[in-house]
């Protein structure tokens, strides 16, 4: 019982999915009524023409009674386009075009044969559509007639035009025939192939590719030549490796008896690459059978299985009529190469009784076959149909009565999800299709990926995904073998499709026994939170493991899905560095000023595109500087980073790792197809501006300690001797930090900026030059004093040491004679003249080396792209700091110089102007200080006591100086010398007693 049980269930089941496979819909109408009333002249449906994904592009007419004359059909001089969306839509354009009237007029060769049209259109691009038309100079002259090929947008703009052939002239009738057919690639990016019949009779074809701009560029072209034989059926077809093939047959009445086998009927198929030069001619298909006519050859992709089939519909005449007529379908599956993978003769059984009538045959796009008539009836028309499975040769009727009415054109449209509109007949200023789901007879493969190859995919279609996944997988039916095709993610924002990765076969591999495509994705592919995005397979991604023949893709916002909200962390603004490969920056030294600016303009509008980020968070200076580090020349350019408190908006760091990422990887970004941006160096990649804390914190760790050092010093000295100028050893760490950075920034820096690298070698140079001279002259003059020359006898590794570091400042001379920290080799006895020579090469270094300095530094910083280096930017500290210390302290040397002169009478003997003048003293206790420095050097201090009321007093004149065991500093000593002085005058035992006093207080430490 559970047997039998188990045996209802599995017949119910097969009964339930048979009845799944082979039921559609019910009929559904799609109608729409015309914005303008035309009065009599109704909107007709003419011409029916749909994108990959299902959109509709529906030539309407409306007849001209006035210029409608003889066998000509005219309609109003306007191309009227109606554009179906997928979800019913309609969108009507009238577009004027700049045409001859004769391009709105048709005709037929017989009565009830096909229409004979001057102007056709091919859908090439969404908002791109190629009009063919005619221009003659003389319209009663065929010879003049040549055709014309134009882009337009959807409001009619034109884009391009271009001569691209002539028609064909029937000499008997003596007018041009436009008898020419467009057949557009499997990949529309990639353009079309015009073929028609020459005047010799040959077929002549012609490639062309549709530029993103419009422009139409021809490709390969040539002539076929055919056999005259009785009866020739030629058409022509896209293949699946997005190439074409004309395919042609013929047959011949001539049978000859003695020789039976000799081929009666063929098929020959002439595979012609993308913009390539054909072979010869390749035989399909031959048969020795007698009395066959081939009246129909239909081509198509095999969209259930490899490659590509014929149907060729043969029909076996009987010469004396006694016999009747045979109608057979011959299907030829083939490969690209013209290899025959199958044939097959179809006795297929139809119910309609007239042999006469010749079947089209359509293939349909998840198997099987539409085949249909259309026929006159009265005032109307109406249309046969019926489906067949592959190689069945029992017919399906389908949802439509038989025979169905239809429009005067006898339009219909199949579109790619298997649905057929059928023109209706119109009776008001309003047209209709009636449309209906036929049976996808290979539906057991159909996942929703409109690919019969297609098994599952990861993601999976209209599923959520993580946006850190790492891979993509594709699981296919059969095994495959990676071909040259790509895989192309897209992000759609606003239902415009943005290109965000490239997949080729490098960043695959196979696994499953060829069954499963593992695909790398980059980090920045699927960085948008809550983004839309639609996987696109190549035809030719990948070939079948067994004929090695490239199988069909993936089109567009089919494999589609989302990706997860997430929440960037909030990021400050920064700036970052691109480096333009050698090609970029030759074509950027080839652009003039403005077109270098548009460069940059246009450098930012597609990484924000690629990003993607907001056009106004992209900034730029429109600097370049080179880079030193390679050996080509190589511009750096700067790319700014605007913050965002914006939760939906990338974060700065995902901004910056999202454009290094594709910039690093462009062959697989949108980066490697822009205008500008395909110029950047994916070496290089996105180098942001560095943290300087993080980048130079031991070198800046290094400079805090030697400053701490150096302050530490001072302290010292003042701890050792309060009354010395201590302050120079500040002087001296700055003058050497100057020199260092002033050097290391010529060597390593300067050639950024090219203009500015001569003159900053001449303004390090020409200073220390001077410097040095003039350092090297003060002290040969000084040695020819005899106190100097005893003091640089002791010192003169001092001497010499500071002798050097006076070419890097003028100033370093005065530490000689600082008494810093109390040390006698800081008591240089620089005579007055040697400390005005000092004083005027110091004012002259700020003229040519502390000035031009900063100006050097502050026109790097403008001219260079990056200054995240710490050379320069301590440079410019450094040079700025200096010259302030220097004005100022001129200035102040100048003022006490100055002022002692007018005190002294133009004597001016002391040190009160040393070191920027900074440090008064009055003019008593600068001859105090000479005093004891001659008594330390052994002289006599022999001075005639002046007059008590007198400003001047001798240092010797001390009188009842008690010290008490006191510590006093230089200072106490000689305010207790001068008041003792002027209360004791003349007291010499006194004045010896406090001279002995003050040199032994001297040579103390405090």
């Amino acid at each position: 019982m559970r047997i039998l049980l188990g045996n209802f269930l599995l017949i119910f089941a097969i009964i339930l999915c048979s009845y799944t496979l082979y039921t559609t819909a019910d009929i559904r109408v799609l109608s729409h009524n015309e914005q303008i009333d035309y009065g009599q002249a109704l909107p007709r449906i003419w011409d029916s023409q749909s994108y990959d994904d299902g959109t509709m592009v529906v030539r309407i007419v409306r007849k001209n009674t006035t210029t409608s004359i003889n066998n000509y059909l005219c309609f109003y001089e306007m191309l009227s386009l109606r554009i179906i969306s997928p979800d019913g839509t309609v969108v009507e354009k009238d577009l004027k075009l700049d045409i001859q009237p004769l391009n709105y007029c048709v005709f037929q060769m017989v009565s009830g044969g096909i229409w004979m049209e001057f102007m056709k259109y091919q859908l090439i691009r969404k908002n791109q559509i190629f009009i063919a038309y005619y221009n003659a100079a003389d319209i009663n002259n065929p010879s003049t007639y040549v055709e014309w090929g134009m882009v337009i947008d959807y409001d009619g703009n034109v884009l391009s035009r271009t001569t691209i052939g002539l028609p064909f002239i029937d000499n008997t009738l003596q007018i041009a025939i436009p008898s020419d057919e467009f057949i557009l690639n499997i990949n529309r990016e990639k353009g079309f192939m015009r073929f028609g019949r020459s005047q010799s009779n040959n077929i002549v074809w012609q490639q062309f590719r549709v530029e993103p701009d419009g422009t139409i560029t021809n490709l390969t072209f040539g002539e076929l030549l055919i056999a005259a034989e009785t009866g020739a059926s030629v058409t022509a077809m896209h293949t699946v490796d997005e190439g074409y093939a004309i395919a042609f047959a013929n047959s011949t009445t001539a049978f000859n008896a003695t020789n039976p086998l000799i081929p009666q009927g063929q098929l020959y198929i002439l595979p012609i690459g993308y913009n390539q030069n054909p072979g010869n001619p390749l035989l399909l298909y031959q048969t020795p059978i007698p009395d066959l006519a081939f009246v129909s050859l239909i081509c198509n992709v095999a969209f259930a299985g490899v490659g590509q089939v014929c149907t060729l519909t043969a029909v076996q005449m009987n010469p004396a009529g006694t016999l009747p007529i045979n109608t057979f379908y011959i299907k030829i599956n083939f490969l690209s190469s013209g290899s025959v993978t199958s044939f097959r003769v179809i006795n297929r059984i139809l119910p309609v009784g007239n042999a006469n009538i010749v079947w089209v045959v359509n293939s349909l796009p998840f198997g099987g076959y539409l085949l249909t008539n259309t026929f006159p009836n009265g005032p109307g028309f109406f249309m046969y149909g019926f489906l067949f499975d592959e190689d069945n040769p029992d017919p399906i009727n389908w949802e439509f009565p038989e025979p169905q009415p239809i429009g005067i054109k006898g339009v219909y449209q199949i579109l790619p999800n298997n649905t057929l509109l059928v023109s209706q007949v119109e009776t008001s200023n309003s047209w209709q299709f009636q449309v209906i789901d036929l049976q996808k007879f290979d539906g057991n493969r159909d996942n929703g990926y409109s690919n019969l190859n297609v098994e599952s995919t990861v993601p999976a279609i209209k599923t959520t995904i993580n946006p850190n996944i790492q891979n993509i997988t594709i699981n296919f039916y059969d095994p495959v073998e990676l071909s040259d095709g790509l895989l192309s993610i897209y992000q759609l924002i606003d239902n415009q499709s943005y290109l965000r990765q490239r997949i080729s076969e490098s960043s695959c591999k196979l696994e499953n026994d060829g069954k499963t495509v593992y695909a790398n994705i980059l980090g920045s592919t699927f960085s948008v939170s809550n983004g839309n995005y639609y996987i696109k397979m190549d035809n030719g991604f990948v070939v079948d493991k067994s004929y090695k023949e490239p199988l069909l893709g993936i089109r567009e916002n089919v494999w589609n899905f989302n990706v997860e909200s997430k929440k960037d962390q909030f990021a400050p603004s920064t700036t970052g560095l691109l480096r333009l490969t050698p090609e970029g920056t030759r074509y950027f030294d080839s652009l003039s000023q403005g077109q270098q600016t548009n460069f940059f303009n246009t450098l930012l509008n597609e990484l924000s595109n690629a990003v993607p980020v907001s056009r106004p968070r992209l900034t730029s200076n429109e600097k370049t500087q080179l880079d030193l580090t390679v050996n080509e020349k190589q511009y750096l350019i700067s790319i700014g980073i605007k913050e965002t408190n914006d939760d939906n908006d990338l974060s700065v760091v995902t901004v910056v790792t999202n454009i290094n990422t594709m910039v690093k990887n462009k062959e697989q970004t949108p980066i490697g197809s822009g205008l500008a941006t395909r110029y950047l160096d994916e070496i290089f990649g996105f180098n942001p501006s560095p943290n300087l804390w993080e980048k130079y914190k031991y070198r800046l760790l290094g400079v805090f300690l030697i400053i701490g050092l150096l302050i530490v010093l001072f302290l010292f000295a003042q701890r050792r001797d309060s009354n010395g100028n201590n302050i120079a050893i500040l002087q001296l760490g700055l003058i050497i930090f100057d020199l260092v950075l002033d050097v290391a920034f010529v060597s390593s820096n300067a050639r950024d900026v090219p203009v500015l690298y001569i003159p900053s070698v001449v303004f390090v140079t020409l200073p220390i030059g001077l410097n040095t001279i003039l350092a090297f002259y003060i002290i040969t003059q000084e040695n020819t004093r005899p106190k100097f020359f005893q003091w640089f006898t002791n010192h003169g590794k001092v001497a010499s040491v500071f002798t050097v570091l006076a070419g890097a400042d003028i100033e370093a001379l005065n530490i000689l004679h600082s008494n810093l920290a109390g040390f006698p080799f800081f008591r240089a006895p620089f005579s007055d003249e040697a400390k005005s020579k000092i004083f005027w090469g110091a004012c002259i270094n700020i003229f040519i080396e502390d000035i031009p300095q900063v100006i050097i530094q502050i026109l790097y910083r403008k001219y260079t792209v990056s200054y995240d280096n710490i050379i320069p930017l301590l440079t410019l500290i450094s040079s700025a700091v200096n010259l302030t210390i220097n004005i100022i302290g001129r200035l102040y040397q100048a003022t006490n110089r100055l002022r002692h002169s007018n005190n002294s009478q133009g004597s001016n003997d002391d040190d009160s102007d040393d070191f920027g003048g900074l440090v008064a003293t009055s003019s008593d206790a600068s001859s105090n200080k000479k005093d004891l420095e001659k008594l330390e050097e052994g002289e006599n201090v022999s001075r005639e006591i002046g007059d008590p009321e007198s400003s001047q007093n001798y240092l010797g004149d001390v009188l009842k100086l008690d010290n008490n065991g006191e510590k006093l500093g230089l200072d106490s000593v000689l305010n207790k010398s001068y008041n003792a002085s002027n209360g004791n005058l003349g007291n010499d035992q006194n004045k010896n007693k406090g001279m002995t006093f003050l040199k032994r207080m001297v040579s103390r430490k405090e």
